[in-house]
């Protein structure tokens, strides 16, 4: 071990000259750079070094030990090892200890000024009376240690144009206090002075949803916005439980486009809307929400079903849903019989559609009367070829009112690997005695 480590320390003092420009969080080693700068850049290089080795010296005792069939000399050779690995780690860790105790520049020297490109360039102080420092600032930070005199690169924040969606800076730390809001421009690029900012966050842009606490995509209570593009059961989870005042989009038009169904009780149920385009505010009626079927106001939503269209598949053919008036899907004889049997004097019927893009609640008898249905038929079990989910609603299109619910059944759900056997025990036909009157077909590309 000490033949080893001393090989890696004159190695490390002969070639120190070769690792100009080398950086370790903030530690950087130049041209330029002092003999002392140097002298700690090696010792922290050699304490994490050092720890590696004893680290593999202790797996490899392990296995020797584990291979060695019971022979006490291989035993005991593991054993030596294994000590004397833990006594190198230990010499290395009490030497850092001494030293940060005797002189801790000695073992984290302080670099006085760190150049850096990327990110918000500022000009701070460690000290009310020191001199000012630059300082880079490109990730998430709820707490900055320094005071920030000014912002260097305040007309153009150095990061890659169309990445960063919104900054939030906070005159308290961990993202509390006064808060200033600094957005994406047309261009792609955000800008503007953080001084005497305690903590930032940085909205990444990404595609999917984004819900605010408050109206026109502003924030309330809420540190920063909840984003998502899966799935979510219960926003309570993220304490964002019926916060949402304002939802943003955020997709490539081109290529891919999102939509949702917002619940307004967990688990995908209770009130529900399609959500398809910006909200600005929740609070307007239906017609004005891209027609939503049921009104989801401000503070109401707590789940959320997201999917993600692809806009380059927009041709094919994504399957089919088909409803059917009696359980178990028809009861078929047999899977390549497409003749439905009756039930007493019962006639089964089934109503096919496509899984397509909607924009809308489909009113069920709208698209079933063409096949045979008619008031009073109600669905009792649906099957699912092809990718997606089904969202049924008791409530009729465009309307809503009491008793008014809706519940979704993924895929996962299924049995018998395409079927929904049996909907007469859900929420959305039992509510109020009201039967499924609308549905929504959310595919997943």
């Amino acid at each position: 071990m000490k033949k080893i480590l001393s090989l890696i320390f004159l190695l490390l003092i002969i070639s120190t000259p070769v690792f100009a420009d080398v950086q370790i969080g903030e530690f950087v080693i130049t041209d330029e750079s002092t003999p002392e700068e140097i002298i700690s850049y090696i010792f922290q290089i050699l304490v994490g070094i050092g720890t590696l080795i004893a680290v593999a010296m202790v797996v490899m005792a392990g296995v020797e030990w584990m291979t060695s069939d019971g022979n006490p000399g291989k035993i005991d050779g593991a054993k030596t090892k294994i000590k004397n690995a833990l006594l190198g780690v230990g010499v290395l860790l009490g030497s850092y200890l001494i030293i940060n105790t005797i002189n801790p520049q000695i073992a984290n020297i302080q670099i006085d000024d760190l150049q850096c490109e990327s990110g918000i360039i500022v000009s701070v102080k460690l000290e009310d009376d020191g001199p000012e420092l630059q300082r880079c600032i490109d990730s998430n930070t709820v707490k900055i240690e320094y005071d920030i005199v000014k912002t260097i690169n305040e007309s153009k924040w150095n990061f890659p144009s169309g990445t960063i969606l919104e900054a939030f800076v906070y005159e308290g730390e961990n993202y509390t206090g006064a808060r200033r809001t600094f957005k994406m421009d047309v261009s792609g690029n955000i800008s503007g002075d953080i001084s005497g900012a305690k903590s930032i966050y940085f909205l990444r842009k990404y595609n999917g949803f984004y819900l605010y606490d408050a109206e026109n995509y502003n924030l309330g209570s809420s540190p920063y916005p909840f984003y998502t593009s899966t799935d979510v059961s219960n926003l309570a989870s993220f304490n964002f439980n019926n916060k949402t005042q304002s939802i943003r989009i955020v997709h490539d038009e081109e290529r891919e486009r999102y939509r949702a169904v917002a619940f307004a009780s967990p688990n995908y149920e209770g009130f529900c809307s399609l959500i398809g385009e910006d909200k600005e505010s929740l609070n307007v009626g239906p017609i004005d929400m891209f027609r939503f079927s049921e009104i989801i106001g401000n503070n109401t939503i707590s789940s959320l079903i997201v999917k993600k269209e692809d806009l380059t598949l927009d041709n094919i053919d994504r399957g089919y849903v088909v409803f059917y008036t009696t359980k178990n899907c028809g009861k078929k004889a047999s899977p390549g019989n497409t003749v439905l049997p009756t039930i007493g004097s019962i006639e089964i019927k089934e109503c096919k559609v496509d899984i397509r893009s909607y924009t809308e609640h489909v009113s069920i008898m709208t698209d079933c009367e063409s096949q045979g249905w008619e008031e009073g038929d109600a669905v009792l079990s649906f099957e699912i070829i092809g990718n997606a989910g089904l969202v049924l609603s008791t409530s009729k299109q465009g309307e809503a009112g009491v008793g008014t619910n809706c519940k979704y059944f993924d895929s996962s759900l299924l049995q018998g690997g395409t079927c929904y056997a049996d909907i007469s025990g859900t929420s959305v036909y039992t509510h109020w005695g009201i039967k499924p009157q609308s549905y929504i077909i959310i595919s997943a590309d």
